[in-house]
């Protein structure tokens, strides 16, 4: 594998595929977008079917199935539609040392709590654990470095850490490092590919050790969300002290299952099982490549070649063949959503007018977008960031925006604009799935109902430092917006320029009871779609093709690659 290093980006073969595949798939994608169709893999709901497909050697088993889970109302998680196709070899018990991942955008920097994305997670969760961790299937924050997390009152909070939680460096967690731990990383001041980290930011500081396992915090104000704070993924303090956050980057450790070997930036991340690990299990494959393979038709081919033994965000046309070659295909849905966001700093000529947003929401027919560019995969949104089934959910504002290109002219007349303007903005290239398609047909849409759409697309990492700089277009942009440990109330309006919203959020996050904060989370997300913030797309979909060789990959909704352990 180390003499094919970058062999696929010279291949002749590929250079075709890229230039053909997107070429081809950009046409039937944009100027067919009402009429075209994509074959997908049927799979009734909540019905297992097996077939037994007789060979020479090895029997396999094809296993599909479709999951439906329902979820408590207060619940902030989406309903779970996984679609799996595994071809599991009978009497396997020996897996590839290695699996290679090719992925659209690798992480910017490797210390836990500060990679801006949460794609990442693929990453940043086999390397790190965490305090406390969101459940799937409850949607509520559950220890798991920690013994317990109490709500003492309303503005305090208590935690006892778990004894014998040990780094892959060989230091041990306790409370006076945790507590250094929080404090280095408040005060650093992250010039480059991060946000300064403000996970405390609803607490009056980073607290108070109590002793050698247990801390105490204190609320600003009684909040809704208090637990977040805690989904911290612990670093080694005495590390982090002796390198700074900057050598951090280079040698991260952390207590996951598996550690830190290389990365070079922009090119891969490798990993190595922690076999010293104090967990009674541990993962079946030893070592992981992540890759950074921006374009889509490459990580196809490159699967095909037996260049990638995984690669994410499948395009879904590829899905029915690639089951026919023999691969396997995990698809699942997430909390994540394809956000387009338009005056996100509040100040651009254009979208600063109410006529001019709803113009814009009204001239896209997303509904054959979400069919058709996504594959019918993940959660077509409606008006607001959650799908049915998150805290918040807002039923009563679906269909506000149907698709009407003249009604959308109209309002652009409205407005003042009869004959248009240039709208500046920008779209991510790989970063999310299927996003610069998607954005692609957004604008073209836009450009028919006489709007001149002037769009940058930005590679991942350029894209991520401009919108930390606050520097991305301000006509509208992307991003793959979360909600997974938030609510209906989530956007990146600018908000400094609508005092009422900002109240709405404030008072919102004071609610301790759940019905009325569920009540006022409704009313929010119906500000947020009458004033047409936003253009919300669909949940963003974990899409997964991989080797018959490798054991059942899945994801869960946070994008956390769960392999099966020994």
């Amino acid at each position: 594998m180390a003499k094919k290093k970058n062999n696929w980006r010279k291949n002749t073969v590929y250079k075709f595929l890229r230039v053909t595949l997107l070429a081809g798939i950009a046409v039937l994608l944009i100027a067919g977008l009402a009429c075209t169709t994509v074959e997908t893999v049927e799979v009734p709901v909540e019905k297992v079917v097996e077939k037994i497909v007789e060979k020479e050697v090895p029997v396999e088993k094809i296993v599909v199935q479709e999951k439906v889970v329902e979820v408590e109302k207060q619940v902030p998680v989406t309903i779970e539609k996984p679609i799996i196709r595994y071809v599991e070899t009978a009497e396997r018990d020996v897996y590839p040392d290695t699996m290679t991942i090719a992925v659209g955008a690798l992480p910017v920097t490797l210390v836990g709590n500060t990679i801006p994305s949460l794609q990442s997670r693929l990453f940043s969760r086999l390397m790190y654990g965490q305090l406390a961790a969101l459940n799937d299937a409850t949607g509520q924050v559950e220890p798991e470095h920690l013994e317990s997390m109490t709500l003492v009152d309303d503005t305090t909070v208590e935690i006892v850490l778990k004894k014998g939680i040990v780094f892959h460096n060989g230091e041990t967690l306790d409370a006076n490092g945790l507590k250094k731990s929080f404090d280095l990383l408040t005060n650093a001041d992250p010039k480059k590919f991060t946000w300064k980290f403000t996970g405390f930011k609803d607490y009056t500081d980073t607290g108070t050790v109590v002793d050698d396992y247990t801390m105490r915090f204190t609320l600003l104000a009684p909040i809704d969300r208090w637990a977040n704070a805690f989904t911290f993924m612990p670093l080694a303090p005495k590390h982090l002290e002796a390198v700074g956050l900057d050598g951090y980057i280079d040698d991260p450790v952390g207590t996951g299952p598996y550690k830190f070997v290389k990365w070079e930036r922009d090119n891969h991340i490798t990993l190595t099982r922690w076999d010293d690990s104090p967990a009674a299990k541990k993962p079946v494959i030893k070592n992981v490549v992540l890759r950074h393979v921006p374009e889509a038709a490459v990580r196809v081919a490159g699967l095909k070649a037996r260049e990638f033994d995984l690669i994410a965000a499948t395009p879904p046309e590829n899905v029915p063949g690639l089951i026919k070659d023999g691969f396997n295909i995990f698809v699942g849905d997430s909390m994540q959503s394809m956000y387009i966001g338009f005056n996100v700093y509040g100040s651009n000529e254009y979208t600063s007018s109410k006529k001019v947003r709803q113009a814009l929401l009204y001239a896209v027919d997303m509904d054959a977008m979400h069919k058709t560019i996504a594959g019918g995969y993940g959660s077509r949104l409606d008006c607001q960031i959650v799908a049915p089934g998150g805290f918040g959910y807002n039923a009563d504002i679906e269909g506000t925006y149907t698709y009407n290109p003249e009604k959308a002219k109209k309002l652009l007349a409205e407005a003042g604009y009869p004959n248009g303007f240039t709208l500046v903005g920008s779209t991510t290239a790989g970063r999310y799935f299927r996003d610069r398609p998607l954005l692609d047909a957004v604008a073209s849409q836009w450009t028919s109902i006489g709007i001149d759409v002037n769009m940058q697309h930005l590679e991942s990492s350029e894209w991520l430092q401009l919108l930390i700089n606050g520097t991305l277009p301000d006509g509208f942009m992307n991003i793959g917006l979360n909600w997974y440990l938030s609510d209906n109330t989530t956007s990146m309006w600018g908000a400094k320029s609508d005092e009422a919203f900002v109240e709405m959020r404030a008072e919102k996050s004071k609610m301790a009871d759940p019905v009325a904060r569920e009540a006022k989370v409704k009313e929010i997300a119906k500000y947020i779609c009458d004033e047409a913030q936003a253009l919300h797309a669909y949940t963003i979909p974990s899409v997964f093709a991989y080797s018959s060789k490798l054991p059942g990959i899945t994801s869960t909704k946070s994008f956390e690659l769960q392999i099966p352990t020994e």
